[in-house]
């Protein structure tokens, strides 16, 4: 539970890191903010017994955004927009990962979050999971095409209200709008709360296909 706890820690923390960085003029810090996060996962990784490899991956992945940064401050400041990187792969990948199960012959996302809960599946929530999935690919979707052009485009600043301010905001409100509107509408069904949901997101195994 406190490694779960710190796993969802970790990206609000490095979200508000680089944010303050960002618009208190120290935007040229911002990737050290990523080098710890990255650092902290492979830590915590190296604790819960993950394979060597991905301990090692991440590690790699911490120091060579640590020499980043020390390139930013010493030889180019300009590579310090590469915090401007991040949200949009990160966006990419999850929209991806929810995009996938569409396809024909593949479980909508969201219907094999439910099932992991409900045995029986219900049948009433059949088209309501995949549409559900259908909204969340679309939005992240957009969210990676604008975090990209906000990136390229805008200044710092703006980029960063809008994306680690705005954006997470949005997911934040669907994510608890969804939730409400399905207690309400599939109350006889009986529901979760967001802290149950949660959890399941945290678990590597809720994404893979099983």
């Amino acid at each position: 539970m406190v490694l779960q706890s710190l796993r969802l820690l970790i990206p609000l923390l490095t979200i508000g890191g680089v944010h303050l960085c960002i618009v208190y003029g120290f935007g040229l810090y911002a990737i050290s903010c990523l080098a710890a996060a990255v650092g902290m996962n492979a830590v915590l990784a190296a604790l819960t017994g993950q394979a060597r490899a991905v301990v090692w991956t991440l590690t790699g992945i911490a120091v060579g955004l640590a020499a980043l940064q020390i390139g930013a401050v010493l030889i180019v400041p300009d590579m310090a927009r590469i915090v401007a990187l991040p949200p949009v792969l990160i966006h990419g990948w999850v929209a991806w990962m929810f995009g996938r199960t569409l396809l024909p012959g593949q479980e909508p996302l969201i219907r094999r979050f439910s099932r992991l809960h409900r045995d029986p599946f219900p049948p009433e929530l059949e088209g309501y999971t995949r549409r559900l999935t259908v909204i969340w690919t679309i939005l992240l979707s957009g969210l990676t095409l604008t975090s990209a052009g906000l990136g390229v485009f805008a200044a710092p600043e703006t980029w960063s209200w809008a994306v680690n301010i705005v954006m997470p905001l949005i997911c934040i409100s669907l994510f608890l709008g969804e939730h409400a509107y399905r207690g309400i509408v599939f109350r006889h069904i009986g529901g979760h709360s967001p802290l149950v949901t949660m959890r399941t997101l945290m678990s590597p195994k809720t994404w893979i296909a099983s």
